[in-house]
């Protein structure tokens, strides 16, 4: 099992985490507003992922538009770790064991998907305290690990696991699509006479991303909306009771299309978070291998 692909997976997230993180902040006060469910996020506040970006910073300070980094940090380092280590891991130990066969995309799909599920649970309480850091007007962030202990006092355990449900079926999707997807583009790109470079990298992991935000879209907006809903005691105030619930109510309410809400800060996020994550996990690979006087990468 190649420790390089979890390293260098941790280390890729964490790179492309930090230089797209306003974009994900807007995505996440985008995707909140407008909601029936809950007045206090009634309003129709941003008009899109530019105003939403220029109207916080104006209104509560450009570092507001950098909100929950240090949770959302902490979960990439984590969750890249864990999802791609076993990815590249189980591949590689397949494709060792079956000399010149690829392992096949079904196969990768559910790689992926599994691979993904397993990184969301666990990071579930760090993706918690970044929503609700970037969905909040606060101005400094608490600390880290006070920032747990005070929503397991008010919450319980199921205050840091709010969301996770709908978290994991968006990361079964976006890791079942994206991964594979890079990896069989890359492939069939190579395959059809363009060298392993950076441009091949590039169209590659652009277009994981774009298939990835519009499989994964409707249930990262379940996810958001559940993750930011507080403990709420009045029985009289509705509350998400489920993924299916979420979507439901917000179709009803706000018709299907509110299911893509943010999808363009989600791309422009997701699309360059890729290109950032790939390019920057394809220059670890190169790093490894000068560094290890190898002539091909170990994952």
């Amino acid at each position: 099992m190649p420790w390089q692909a979890f390293v260098y997976g941790g280390l890729a997230a964490m790179t492309a985490e930090a230089i797209t993180f306003p974009i994900d902040m807007s995505k996440t006060r985008l995707q909140i507003q407008g909601q029936v469910a809950d007045a206090r996020l009634s309003a129709l506040k941003y008009l899109g992922m530019f105003h939403t970006i220029g109207t916080v910073a104006r209104q509560e300070g450009v570092l507001s538009l950098f909100n929950g980094a240090k949770f959302a940090l902490l979960r990439q380092g984590t969750y890249g770790t864990i999802r791609l280590g076993i990815y590249y891991s189980i591949k590689d130990s397949w494709e060792r064991r079956n000399v010149g066969s690829k392992m096949p995309l079904p196969h990768l799909v559910v790689l992926g998907a599994v691979a993904g599920v397993v990184g969301s649970f666990v990071t579930t309480p760090t993706d918690v305290m970044r929503v609700r850091m970037q969905a909040s007007h606060q101005t400094k962030t608490p600390p880290l690990i006070n920032s747990f202990v005070v929503i397991f006092k008010t919450e319980g355990l199921r205050g840091l696991y709010r969301g996770a449900i709908p978290n994991a079926q968006r990361a079964a999707v976006v890791n079942g699509v994206q991964i594979p997807t890079y990896d069989v583009m890359k492939r069939n790109l190579i395959a059809g006479g363009l060298e392993d470079n950076k441009p091949t990298h590039f169209a590659s992991s652009l277009f994981a991303g774009f298939l990835g935000s519009c499989f994964s879209q409707p249930i990262d907006v379940a996810k958001t909306r559940m993750m930011n809903q507080k403990l709420i005691t009045d029985p009289n105030v509705k509350i998400y009771k489920g993924v299916l619930d979420t979507m439901l109510s917000t179709v009803r309410h706000e018709g299907v299309p509110a299911l893509w809400k943010g999808f363009i800060p989600t791309f422009c996020r997701l699309g360059p978070w890729n290109v950032l994550f790939f390019m920057s996990l394809e220059q670890f690979r190169l790093l490894d291998n000068f560094l290890n006087d190898r002539t091909k990468a170990v994952f």
